[in-house]
Order: C-alpha cells, then structure tokens, then sequence
C-alpha cells in the first residue's frame, strides 16, 4: 500500500499538472504559432511570398520539430509544402502556385491547417530585365481544431482516496472540443542585387479559435514577420545571415544568424540566435547541420546540382525554462528540387539574364 500510494499521488500531481498546462494552452499556446530555426525548409511557411521561387520549377519541403523533448507530452509541429511557378518563353512569371499543410500538437490540444497559395512575381521580363525582383502571395485555408478532453482529470473526479474513477460534471468546453475555422495570410518578398527583404502578415481575418463559447477572447491575433538576408561570396564559402522578426499578440521574436554554404562541398551549417519575449523570456542558441546530395540540372542554366538537402538542427534553451528543464529541441528538415519540363525556365542572377539573386539563393 504504501508503495501504492506516492505512485498514484505523483500520477495525480501529473495529470493535475498537465490539465493546467492544457486550459493554459487553450488560452495562450494556441494563440502562437511555431518558430521554426531552419526556416529555409519551410519557406512557404514563413512567407506565402516565397511560393515559386525555388531553383527549379517545383520545389517540395517539409519541417517537423519537437520542442521540449523533456516534457510529458513535447510540443511536436509539422510543416510541408509543394509549390510550382509558371514561366513563359519570354521569362515573365504566369503564376506561382502552392499547396501547404501545418500540424501542430501541444500537450493534448491539436491543430491541423490545410491552404493553398496563388502569387506573381514581378521584374522578370527577359527583355526589359531589371535589377530587381518582387513576388506576391495571397494564402487561404482552413484549420481543424481539437482537445482531447479524455485526458483531462477535474476536481470532482477526486476524493480523499485519490482518483473516483467517474465522469466529470464540468463543462470547460461548451461548444465541444472540436473547432474549425477559415485563415488568410498574406506577403510580399523583394531583392536587389545581394540583398533579399520580406514580409508577411498571417491571420489577416483574425478567426475566431475559442473552445468556451467566448469569442471575444478567442480572436487568433495576427502574426507579423520581417526578414532581411544577404549573400556574401568569397569564392570558397557563401556567408548567408539571415535578420527574422515576429510579432502576434503580446509574443514577441527575433532570429538572427548565419549560414555557412562551402562551394566546393556538399555541406551547409548553420549558426542562430533566438529569443521570444511575451508570456515567458526565452533565449536559445541553435547549431544545424545541412547535406546535399543528388545531381540534378537548374531550369535557368541547364548546369548540374544538388537536388535534395536535408537537415538537422539542435536548439538549447539556457533560460526560462532552460536546457536542465526542456533537454532542448530538434528540428529536422528536407527539400527537393524538380523540373518538370525544360521549356519551363526560371530566371535567376546566375543565369546572366537578370542582375538580382532568386530568393532561393539566401537560404
């Protein structure tokens, strides 16, 4: 019995626990969206923007995460897109395209998103060729919603005893535990010679997302990114820093570092820097790792490369909850590249067509 006991106290103390961390994810985790270190497999993600600017004409990337592998139930996210841009013989962008899909799990709330991408990219005329490039994206989906309420442990479910094993009387979801609802986003990306600027706007139509029937307090609050990359050449290694800003709600981040692209292997790593102010103050350095493989030929020059990378990143938080806490997090991402008819050509600065970088080449 009494080996009995502090087993069935300490599973109590973790349901307990873990239902506030829910009611409190509820609230506010759901009002966040998930950061993403290697941001460059999932570009559609960061911006809709960034929709038909891959090396080739089809570009497909995926991205999942576990966050704070330490706890009960880590935080896990997932983000895949395919996106596709039309170009005609004369070089001028018909439309870009994408079809993307998000799913996220925090504890015991999940979140599964499905959209789709139209965009224009602009400044590509193979006759009137300029110096610049701009591309624009509308997105627009629907996400699904739900708790899982059966893992919930109320008070009234408890006794003297411990748990009674009966059904709970309290109704904290009064509209169920499912809850769908329409989004849009919105973003524009521009470059200029080596230098790549960008924005975004997610939630433009602010939805609704509450499961307690109160929807003023359930508005999902917009999302507002910015991002600055460069390139630097020195012929045996591309430096690519990257400058991310976001904004949503009282969540506030900034990621900032470099990626180090060697030309004359099939390697790229990674160096970052992230802190996210809002409900907590969290900073976290980042290191990752990035192979290439797979001859394949670019759709502007017809030359050879690498069709396929894939990569992983480590994320070590030494404050709030910090590293002896969360045991930190893993990223693991992959793209491919893909032509899927030769007539179909993208510009790029390589190419010798156009004076600018395609947005592709800063990641």
């Amino acid at each position: 019995m009494q080996g009995w006991l502090p087993t069935t106290e300490l599973l109590m103390k973790q349901k307990i626990f873990f239902l506030l961390i829910a009611i409190v994810s509820v609230c506010k985790l759901t009002a966040q969206d998930a950061l993403y270190t290697q941001f460059h497999y999932a570009p559609v993600y960061l911006n809709p923007a960034l929709t038909g600017t891959g090396k080739n004409n089809i570009r497909m990337s995926a991205i999942t995460k576990m966050q704070w592998f330490n706890l009960y139930k880590p935080f896990k996210y997932i983000a895949g897109a395919v996106d596709y841009s039309v170009y005609d013989e004369g070089l001028r962008n018909v439309v870009n395209l994408a079809f993307a899909a998000n799913h996220t799990s925090k504890g015991y709330i999940r979140n599964t998103n499905i959209s789709g991408v139209v965009g224009r990219s602009f400044g590509t005329n193979n006759g009137e060729c300029s110096n610049w490039f701009l591309s624009l994206a509308l997105q627009a989906g629907y996400t699904f919603s739900s708790v899982n309420t059966g893992e919930f442990l109320f008070i009234d479910q408890l006794d003297q005893n411990g748990m009674t094993g009966g059904a709970s009387g309290v109704d904290l979801f009064v509209n169920g535990s499912n809850k769908n609802y329409f989004d849009m986003n919105a973003g524009f990306v521009f470059t200029w010679n080596d230098i790549m600027i960008g924005g975004a706007v997610h939630h433009l139509n602010k939805p609704n997302i509450s499961f307690n029937g109160k929807p003023e307090d359930g508005k999902l609050p917009q999302k507002i990114t910015g991002h600055i990359g460069y390139i630097y050449d020195n012929g045996n290694i591309k430096m690519k820093p990257t400058i991310i800003g976001i904004m949503q709600g009282q969540s506030k981040a900034l990621i900032a570092g470099v990626l180090f692209d060697f030309n004359e292997f099939p390697i790229q790593l990674g160096c970052w820097y992230r802190n996210n102010q809002g409900f907590s103050y969290n900073n976290a350095f980042s290191v990752g790792f990035t192979w290439k493989w797979g001859e394949g030929r670019m759709a502007s020059t017809r030359s050879n490369d690498f069709a396929n990378r894939m990569g992983i990143s480590y994320d070590a938080e030494f404050n709030k909850p910090g590293i002896g806490t969360t045991h930190g997090s893993l990223e693991f991402g992959i793209q491919k590249d893909v032509i899927v008819d030769d007539n179909l050509k993208c510009p790029t600065s390589s190419s010798g067509i156009c004076n600018y970088r395609f947005p592709w080449e800063f990641f």
